[in-house]
C-alpha cells in the first residue's frame, strides 16, 4: 500500500525553518576561509610594504622576501583548505575584491620604492591596503 503521509501546515513550517538554518549554516562555514584569507592577505601585504618602506639593505632583502614567504603560505592554505571546491571563484565579487587590493597593494608598493623612508607616505599607504583588505572582508561576511 502506498500511502503518502500527512502533514499539517506546522510541520512542513518546522521543516522549511530547519533546512533555512541549515543552508545558512553552511553559508557561512564555506565563506570563512574566504574572509580569512582576505584579512590574512591584507595584513601580511600591508605590514610587509611599511617595513619595506622603512629598511634598506639586507632588512629591506629580510622584509620583501619574508612578504613573498608569507603570501605563497596564504595561497597554498587557502587552496588546501577550500579543497574540492574552486579556491578563487570567478564572481564579480571575488574579481572586484582582488582589484581592490591590488590597485592598493600598487600604491604600497609604489610609496616604498618612490617616498623611501618617508614614515607618513608608508603608514597611510599600508594603512590603505589594510582597510580595503578589511572592507572585502565584511562584505564577504555579510554576502
Amino acid at each position: 500500500m502506498d500511502t503518502t503521509p500527512t502533514m499539517t501546515a506546522t510541520e512542513a513550517q518546522r521543516l522549511l525553518d530547519k533546512a533555512d538554518r541549515l543552508s545558512r549554516s553552511a553559508h557561512n562555514a564555506t565563506r570563512w576561509p574566504y574572509i580569512a584569507f582576505i584579512l590574512a592577505l591584507g595584513v601580511a601585504t600591508s605590514m610587509g610594504t611599511f617595513a619595506m618602506a622603512l629598511t634598506a639593505g639586507d632588512a629591506f632583502g629580510l622584509a620583501y622576501v619574508g612578504t613573498l614567504a608569507v603570501v605563497f603560505a596564504l595561497l597554498i592554505f587557502f587552496m588546501a583548505s577550500i579543497q574540492g571546491r574552486s579556491a578563487f571563484s570567478r564572481s564579480r565579487r571575488w574579481t572586484g575584491y582582488i582589484v581592490s587590493w591590488f590597485i592598493a597593494y600598487a600604491a604600497a608598493l609604489a610609496v616604498a620604492i618612490w617616498a623611501h623612508g618617508s614614515v607618513l607616505l608608508a603608514g597611510i599607504a599600508s594603512g590603505l591596503v589594510l582597510v580595503v583588505a578589511m572592507i572585502c572582508a565584511a562584505r564577504e561576511a555579510r554576502s
